[in-house]
């Protein structure tokens, strides 16, 4: 079938967009994941070198590129040169891992397009402005990262991007090791209607009739994933956000934003009224076809941009997309790390149960719960959305209208408390079993908060630290009123009791440090917000242990 569609992304004309990028990804001791982008489609090299690089140095004027390169940077054994080739269908992003790295070093990246390529330059990233890492150290007695969330800089104008500096200044102050970005880093329907996916549909569905009429799903979702890439490309070319990704290896996990709000909080009847215009007569078959290819465009775009510099999964392009796990782990000498995905195969009143997890992901956490390693000082669980913030009786109570989805979302919702209290069971017993705290690391609700939750005598430890929104601004009036203090969580079996150690509506990021001295082991979680006064940041610091 080919149908002009008008698509949204005709706006970049008129706003900047991301064109060249490099990500560091996933990030051992011996491998690493790097992410790429070009402005050009053809055939480019992604080189990596134990030695910074020189541009000005390197002849790649001669026909050959790639032997120019291998004699650069391969005969000496200081780095690896991989050829790889760019094109539309993963909007000329790729990502490789290189393997057989040396412990505890720094490498430099750089993307460059080969002389087939009709380029004006073929050095594409990571020249002028270097892009570097560092390999995790064995037996590390130290460990720093960043956290952040709920990246709109689009909401109210332009947001505070420079936040991302603060960022990258704070961790290099403290030789940090990586960044998690937990959950909405774009907002597909953004209060700013010329870059709202979903309102663009509603109002265009005339356009996608015919994909409809002849079942083409998969000529639907080849169209709709321009839409999801230009979101992506149009929130991630803030210059700040570039240089804290190439400087720190990123893990990344989506929320709804990446898909649109509340997804899988809603019933197929509510789903379908989404669609649905104030005059039209209601086909709900049509709006769902529609809204099902949304998702799948969602979540190939998401694979390109964010999941596949995350640790490998059985996930796209391997497998159906049913059948994805968008959930990994990942270690640290002194800490273990689960990202759960709270949206792949989130869906409300599962039959199956396990309406936020599913329960294959819930098995594998299960499972992962069973392997900690006993070296660990710390256990680290990424859940996109808190464990524990808003008011139980405004989640439960407030379940109408247009904010039952953002309440469905929660673990405190009535109609998650038996999959969230065999999570915190399952954390309770792992604090206890290997004397060490359980840590959430949550965004979702656009405040910074910090929670110590507890059972009985002897059963462990467990805090929820949320950094959330780091360019998107809360109500502070509002998230004031209906968070929590102090209290029980409600329809628990046994009693959890929980107690608020911080709490700002400021634009926020997170730091966590946890190391070891001959005496004992530290744990401390910083809160860092910026404040209407230009360049004046907060920090806040809460002990752990």
């Amino acid at each position: 079938m080919s149908i002009q569609l008008r698509h949204a992304f005709d706006s970049e004309k008129l706003v900047n967009c991301l064109n060249d990028a490099i990500i560091i990804g996933h990030v051992t001791r011996s491998t690493a994941k790097i992410w790429v982008r070009s402005k050009h489609c053809g055939k480019h090299y992604v080189v990596l070198s134990s030695m910074p690089i020189q541009p000005i140095d390197i002849n790649i004027d001669a026909a050959d590129t790639y032997t120019t390169l291998q004699n650069e940077f391969e005969t000496d054994g200081l780095g690896q040169v991989r050829p790889i080739a760019l094109d539309d269908t993963t909007d000329r992003t790729h990502c490789v891992e290189f393997q057989g790295l040396q412990s505890a070093t720094r490498y430099w990246v750089a993307l460059l397009a080969d002389q087939s390529v009709p380029a004006r330059r073929h050095w594409r990233s990571g020249y002028e402005i270097p892009a570097s890492f560092k390999t995790q150290t064995p037996n590390a007695q130290s460990l720093a990262f960043g956290f952040f969330s709920c990246h709109d800089p689009y909401k109210k104008g332009h947001g505070p991007d420079d936040i991302f500096q603060d960022i990258f200044n704070r961790l290099n102050e403290l030789g940090g090791d990586f960044i998690i970005a937990g959950g909405d880093q774009v907002y597909v329907d953004s209060s700013t209607k010329e870059f709202d996916i979903w309102r663009w549909v509603t109002a265009n569905k005339a356009q996608l009739k015919p994909y409809f009429e002849t079942q083409d799903q998969a000529g639907l979702i080849k169209e709709l994933s321009y839409f999801y890439r230009f979101i992506y490309r149009l929130y991630w070319q803030s210059a700040h956000f570039q240089k804290l990704l190439r400087s720190y290896p990123t893990y990344m996990i989506w929320d709804d934003h990446e898909i649109m709000d509340g997804w899988g909080s809603l019933t197929e009847e509510e789903l379908s009224n989404k669609l649905d215009t104030l005059f039209e007569w209601e086909d709900s078959e049509f709006n769902l076809f529609i809204a099902h290819a949304m998702f799948h465009a969602a979540a190939q775009v998401y694979q390109e941009y964010q999941h596949s510099h995350n640790p490998t999964t059985p996930s796209l392009p391997n497998v159906l997309l049913a059948d994805s796990q968008w959930d990994y782990s990942f270690d640290h000498s002194l800490a273990s790390f689960y990202v759960m995905d709270q949206r792949g195969h989130h869906q409300y009143q599962n039959p199956q149960g396990y309406d936020l997890l599913g329960s294959e992901q819930f098995a594998r956490l299960s499972q992962w719960f069973e392997n900690i390693p006993s070296s660990a000082k710390a256990i680290f669980i990424v859940s996109p959305v808190p464990v524990v913030h808003w008011s139980c009786t405004i989640v439960n109570m407030a379940d109408i209208g247009s904010y039952k989805d953002d309440f469905r979302d929660e673990w405190d919702h009535e109609a998650n408390h038996q999959e969230r209290n065999a999570l915190l069971d399952l954390a309770f017993d792992a604090s206890q079993k290997h004397k060490v705290p359980v840590i959430f690391l949550s965004g979702d609700v656009h405040c910074a908060a910090s929670f110590k939750l507890k059972r009985r005598a002897n059963s462990g430890t467990i805090y929820q630290f949320t950094a959330s929104g780091v360019t998107r601004k809360s109500a502070p009036f509002a998230s004031k009123a209906i968070s929590c203090a102090q209290g029980a969580l409600s329809g628990c079996n046994t009693l959890t009791t929980f107690e608020r150690l911080a709490f700002s509506t400021e634009n926020n990021f997170g730091i966590i440090k946890l190391f070891t001295d001959a005496e004992q082991t530290h744990l401390i979680a910083e809160h860092i917000s910026t404040t209407d006064e230009e360049d004046e940041i907060l920090i806040k610091q809460v002990r752990l242990i």
